[in-house]
């Protein structure tokens, strides 16, 4: 079951899967500056056939939210294509299992331009434990989902995406996040 969605994207439009981790982690990594980092809690990620979103594997990724301060467990992945012009959304599933507490938090960052500018969502999207969540963002000129409202070159050069949970203060959690299904729509 695929739960919450920051905006809906048209009906109709088509979507390309970018990754789905079938079989291989895809370059996704946990950067060096997270791993060093007190605030970042990812602990490490495999290919998993235990929960997929969409076809036989997702991303496992191991984390440790330790509650009382933000915390967050981050991945990221240069991309190949980095002329986004022609799609205007980017979509991403994250499945918390049912044991989880509520309290868990998505959002999806770009890395963009020449200046390699970190550009994370204006929002966290509340994740639901047992479901697949839906963390979408538009990537027009002008879209909300952003903290600043982007033009036409935010999508034409993109360096890296990347999906952080965050816990801020709460929930304590020690367990698995899976990431699966992202994609972009026209």
């Amino acid at each position: 079951m695929i739960g919450l969605s920051l905006t809906a994207a048209p009906v109709g439009a088509t979507e390309i899967v970018i990754y789905g981790f079938e079989g291989s982690p895809e370059g996704w990594v946990i950067p060096d500056w997270a791993k060093a980092s007190a605030d970042y809690v990812a602990q490490d990620f495999t290919v998993s056939q235990s929960q997929a979103g969409e076809g036989q594997h997702a991303l496992e990724l191991h984390a440790d939210f330790p509650g009382g301060r933000w915390t967050g467990a981050y991945i990221e992945r240069e991309v190949e294509v980095t002329d986004w012009m022609p799609f205007g959304r980017l979509s991403a599933d994250v499945f918390v299992p049912a044991d989880a507490p509520q309290g868990l938090t998505g959002k999806l960052i770009l890395t963009v331009g020449d200046q390699w500018t970190w550009t994370e969502m204006n929002r966290s999207i509340p994740l639901t434990p047992g479901e697949w969540t839906t963390i979408s963002v538009g990537l027009k000129p002008g879209s909300m989902d952003w903290k600043f409202f982007p033009d036409d070159n935010f999508r034409a050069s993109v360096k890296k995406i990347g999906v952080r949970i965050e816990s801020n203060k709460a929930p304590v959690y020690q367990g698995s996040v899976f990431v699966d299904n992202i994609r972009l729509a026209e």
